[in-house]
């Protein structure tokens, strides 16, 4: 049955940046939902707690700060010797500050160590760690990462943020071509403009953002959730090194559509007129 092959049962899942009720505490509870033991990793202590409060089944927490190593390799050995296995990471964490906004001509370089450091070093941490568990275990598994559509267009004034999310993308290709052979599949999914608590904007705002998008609306953390869950399970099972973008059709919006979707340079009033209005 199609559906008992999206099923996580008996497989324990772990999560970077499991807290604050937003993409990672939505993974933690589907994951947990698909019958799969969670295994929370956070450096916030109160955000975990929150995850945890939202999984309904087994739930597993341990505060990490995952740009560090030592602390990394622990946690997921802590995690497979408490949990009997390690059978899928899902690496939420990443994200900048607004000091990292910035022009490209004088792009403070300590400002894209930190960007990178947080969301392309701390992925391949985390992946190395799960890596080793899961072929210890001998039973292979599931990586994802959460990249960003900023992988793949340009990034003005914002230039680590998109370097970082691009270098995302090839090192889970990079990833999925050397550990195939171990049975670990490793995709990313990108990311659109997602609502969560710490982006929701005002209502003006929002509707900005939505004109730009072929669905006009944002995403929740459930709908990319649900791309994540695809990715972990059997129904995913013959996919691997690929990205899977989550954005609402932004990437397949072309910049030179209006908010009524009806190109600017079109100046016939009548035929304008007449494309917008409802079948």
């Amino acid at each position: 049955m199609i559906g008992d092959r999206l099923r996580l049962d008996g497989r324990t899942v772990i999560v970077a940046g499991a807290g604050g009720g937003g993409i990672g505490t939505a993974v933690c509870v589907a994951a947990s939902q698909l019958g799969a033991t969670v295994v929370g990793l956070d450096v916030d202590e109160t955000a975990l707690a929150g995850a945890e409060a939202a999984v309904p089944g087994p739930f597993h927490g341990y505060v990490v700060d995952v740009r560090r190593k030592a602390a990394v390799d622990e946690a997921v050995a802590a995690a497979a010797a408490q949990c009997g296995s390690v059978d899928g990471l899902v690496h939420v964490v990443g994200g900048q500050q607004p000091r990292h906004w910035q022009r490209a001509d004088d792009f403070a370089l300590s400002d894209l160590d930190e960007v990178l450091d947080l969301n392309l070093r701390a992925a391949l941490l985390t992946s190395q760690a799960a890596a080793r568990a899961m072929a210890a275990s001998g039973r292979g598994g599931s990586i994802v990462h959460i990249a960003s559509v900023a992988a793949f267009v340009a990034t003005p004034f914002n230039l680590a943020y998109g370097v970082a999310k691009a270098g995302l993308v090839s090192l889970t290709r990079t990833l999925a071509s050397e550990w195939g052979s171990r049975g670990i599949r490793v995709n990313a999914v990108a990311a659109g403009t997602i609502r969560t608590p710490h982006s929701r904007g005002n209502d003006a705002d929002n509707a900005t953002r939505d004109a730009v998008l072929a669905l006009k609306r944002r995403g929740t953390p459930e709908e990319l959730a649900g791309a994540v869950m695809f990715l972990l399970s059997d129904l995913g099972g013959f996919v691997t090194g690929q990205t899977i973008s989550v954005d609402g059709g932004s990437l397949i919006r072309p910049s030179y559509l209006g908010p009524d979707d009806i190109p600017v340079f079109m100046e016939d009033v009548e035929l304008r007129r007449a494309l917008t209005q409802d079948p």
